[in-house]
């Protein structure tokens, strides 16, 4: 279920639209790919969805893991899926410039990966 980033990247490269959220997304992904971050994490797609875990995971997948999903009204929600109960998830919704901040943000207060080796 796991993709390489260049594949993610890839993913999102071929978008020819104008969706600010989902060239948001296009934007994040080639960041992580071109990061140490992109040891430390495992993502995939569906649609133009993004997941990331923190574990390399295979279908069927049931764990915890952060979706970053488009919005037609152009925002990008945030939703950290660790239990089927969707009010029971946390969650926010962050316009197309705040995607980085917040996806950085959800990294440091899980202790995913430090901020710093994003940069990197």
């Amino acid at each position: 279920m796991n993709q390489p980033w260049p594949e993610i990247v890839a993913r999102y490269t071929e978008y020819t639209g104008d969706s600010e959220s989902v060239l948001a997304l296009r934007e994040l992904t080639r960041k992580i790919a071109g990061s140490q971050i992109a040891h430390g994490l495992f993502g995939w797609t569906s649609m133009f969805d993004l997941c990331i875990a923190q574990t390399p995971v295979s279908y069927p997948y049931d764990g915890p893991y952060l979706k970053m999903s488009p919005q037609e009204s152009g925002q990008v929600e945030f939703r950290y899926v660790d239990t089927r109960e969707e009010e029971k998830q946390w969650s926010r919704t962050e316009a197309p410039e705040q995607v980085e901040r917040r996806f950085l943000k959800f990294l440091e207060q899980l202790h995913w990966v430090t901020a710093a080796r994003f940069a990197a």
